[in-house]
């Protein structure tokens, strides 16, 4: 489960490295994609987690990646710039170094081929509340 926190200093600085985890795309429909395609993508959402944002807030609360899911994505009830962060365990924190548009209702893969049992938080470009869900 994701919990608040206020967790904003030196976040900037950690944008470095992330080249191998970064991109964005919007996930395919389940009718666009393959029968077994179609029930990883299903299986996947199925197991998605709720998130909440407070205003004045730039970071999302802590979450894990597991087998799942093989991306990161986010689906919130309105558009937002938003960026991954990773917490690895044995290292500094880091964030991917660009923004990726998730569309309000929309399921949007933000990092990709995750390993599972990463943590993460999702950065977002607004301190502006925001709520929706995470599949990871």
């Amino acid at each position: 489960m994701l919990k608040n926190s206020r967790f904003l200093s030196g976040i900037s600085g950690l944008a470095l490295a992330a080249a191998s985890l970064m991109g964005s795309a919007s996930v395919a429909s389940a009718a666009d994609a393959s029968p077994q395609k179609s029930e990883q993508i299903k299986s996947c959402f199925d197991h998605s987690h709720t998130y909440y944002k407070e205003t004045g807030e730039y970071l999302s609360g802590m979450g894990t990646t597991t087998s799942n899911c093989a991306n990161i994505n986010i689906k919130p009830k309105t558009t937002r710039d938003v960026m991954v962060c990773f917490y690895p365990k044995n290292r500094d924190p880091f964030c991917q170094d660009h923004y990726t548009t998730a569309k309000a209702n929309e399921w949007t893969s933000i990092a990709f081929d995750v390993l599972d049992g990463s943590d993460f938080r999702f950065l977002f470009n607004s301190s502006a509340q925001s709520d929706g869900w995470w599949a990871a």
